[in-house]
């Protein structure tokens, strides 16, 4: 799963996705502390409060059209985009893996391929017994 979610390093996400973490984390710290405050800052100025839904950004900040192991230095750096990316990180069972794959790109090269192959072999779902989501968040209706 860990390497599966180096994945992020492409790609963008609407502000929506991760507003929470700049604006109402927790009642004592609108601001998710996970977060380096000078990344929620750049964070903010891209996605004001109230933002246009339609507006995105890239999910990784420094090569977002390279797939490498930037997702992962990132994560070090306290700049995850997502709670569930970040946590990667903060939970000591996982921290060891994010900590060398961000230190070494062809191990997390090696492990994402191996996931990738075994993710091919769960089955795909057709038919009524499965759908392609609209919005990858939520059952479509």
């Amino acid at each position: 799963m860990i390497a599966l979610s180096g994945a992020h390093t492409v790609g963008f996400s609407h502000c929506s996705r991760f507003a929470n973490r700049l604006y109402s984390f927790s009642p004592s710290s609108p601001v998710d502390p996970d977060l380096v405050p000078t990344y929620a800052q750049q964070l903010k100025q891209a996605c004001p409060q109230n933002v246009d839904p339609r507006i995105a950004i890239n999910m990784d900040p420094v090569t977002p059209q390279t797939f490498d192991n930037q997702y992962f230095k990132n994560l070090v750096a306290k700049k995850g985009l997502f709670t569930s990316d970040e946590v990667f990180f903060t939970n000591p069972a996982s921290k060891p893996t994010v900590v060398r794959f961000s230190k070494k790109q062809n191990q997390f090269n090696e492990a994402f391929i191996t996931e990738m192959r075994n993710l091919g072999r769960v089955g795909v779902k057709t038919g009524k017994v499965g759908e392609i989501r609209l919005d990858c968040t939520a059952f479509n209706s």
